[in-house]
């Protein structure tokens, strides 16, 4: 079967994104297959030549090239400039163009699973780095007011000044734990919680007027979202972030967004086989 996009980044293995974009392809009854490539920030220029030349529509961008693949680029939308930051590479007639939609995909996750209304919505987002980043943009586009609430306060100042330029296009300040209380959604940006019980907040600030979203998908049901859920909260896992973020890929090289149930399936699926 030909290949028609591909994931890049190392280490690569790990990467669930075959078996999500190759679910998408097969519920849209597309005739080729997406491929895990090994590059490394020395390789990308070479790397990304090959795939572009082989006809490839596009790539999905992994750690540690987000910020790498720009250089390579014929163009990067504002966003993706903005955020310093591609996770995704379309290939058209007039070249090569970075995005970055995992912004969007916690939006979508949050409005799909969550049920939540977002504009006019006061979100708390704990954690300052490039996820919280790109949240944030993608949060105060569709009119929500976000409180970044990080351990180090001088990075969640850096984070919300970053925004200035946007002027009052952007409802975005610095807060606490405290700021939980009055907030309709909280999402965790951080790593805490990976493949531990560890928990970014104290628990006894979760209330059931919250929906909450953790971007850690490794364990699904993280020691965070199942405190929530016992106070009654909404909850929305973080693979659920991740379908989303590939269905905008989707969108991006083919026109349309794709099968969301096929593509959680794959992962549960695909998860499931790697704990055996």
């Amino acid at each position: 079967m030909i290949t028609i996009a591909a994931v890049i980044g190392t280490p690569i293995s790990h990467s669930l994104s075959p078996a999500i974009h190759n679910a998408a392809f097969a519920a849209s009854h597309r005739n080729g297959e997406y491929v895990a490539v090994e590059c490394g920030i020395s390789d990308v220029d070479a790397t990304m030549a090959t795939l572009q030349s082989a006809g490839l529509v596009g790539l999905s961008v992994t750690m540690p090239l987000k910020e790498a693949v720009i250089d390579c680029l014929d163009f990067v939308t504002p966003d993706a400039d903005f955020l310093n930051a591609v996770n995704c590479i379309s290939f058209g007639p007039t070249g090569s163009i970075g995005h970055n939609t995992d912004g969007d995909g916690c939006c979508d996750a949050l409005i799909e699973q969550g049920g939540a209304r977002l504009r006019g919505a006061t979100v708390v987002l704990l954690g300052a780095g490039g996820t919280a980043r790109s949240i944030a943009l993608a949060l105060v586009r569709r009119g929500a007011h976000v409180v970044i609430v990080n351990r180090t306060q001088s990075h969640a100042m850096e984070l919300v000044s970053s925004f200035a330029a946007f002027g009052d296009e952007a409802s975005i300040s610095v807060g606490d734990q405290s700021s939980i209380a009055s907030a309709s959604i909280l999402i965790n940006a951080t790593s805490v919680g990976m493949n531990s019980s560890d928990m970014p907040i104290d628990s006894s600030v979760l209330h059931n007027q919250l929906t909450v979203l953790d971007a850690v998908y490794s364990p699904i049901e993280t020691s965070l979202l199942a405190a929530a859920r016992v106070t009654g909260a909404t909850v929305v896992d973080g693979l659920w972030m991740l379908i989303h973020q590939a269905r905008h890929q989707q969108k991006l090289w083919f026109g349309e967004f794709s099968d969301a149930p096929a593509m959680r399936l794959a992962a549960e699926r695909e998860l499931s086989a790697r704990r055996k």
